[in-house]
């Protein structure tokens, strides 16, 4: 038995929507573009915001040197405590995104 794949039958319509819905889906946008069936497109202001916040995020330094001086400063005076269990939670952490990349 041989099936011929160019004669497939379109599916029969969905009696629970309307003729103006299914319009309205197959040509994928409305207006005067809509008529004419040419595509378009049409980027949102989020995309230059987010292209923004990127930039601003990049001029922060990889490390920060205040965050990395206090803690220094807290090692030399034997005021920076931490726990074992607290040890034990960073390493673990670090060993789920070792294994994660």
């Amino acid at each position: 038995m041989r099936i011929d794949l160019s004669a497939i039958i379109p599916e029969a319509p969905d009696p629970g929507k309307s003729a103006k819905a299914a319009v309205q889906v197959g040509s994928g946008n409305s207006g005067a573009a809509g008529l004419t069936g040419a595509d378009t497109a049409q980027l949102s202001q989020d995309a230059g915001r987010v292209r923004d916040l990127a930039s601003q995020v990049q001029q922060f330094p990889e490390i920060r040197q205040d965050k990395v001086a206090a803690l220094q400063q807290a090692i030399k005076n034997g005021t920076y405590n931490v726990t074992a269990g607290q040890s034990a939670e960073a390493l673990i952490s670090a060993i789920q995104i070792r294994s994660a990349a």
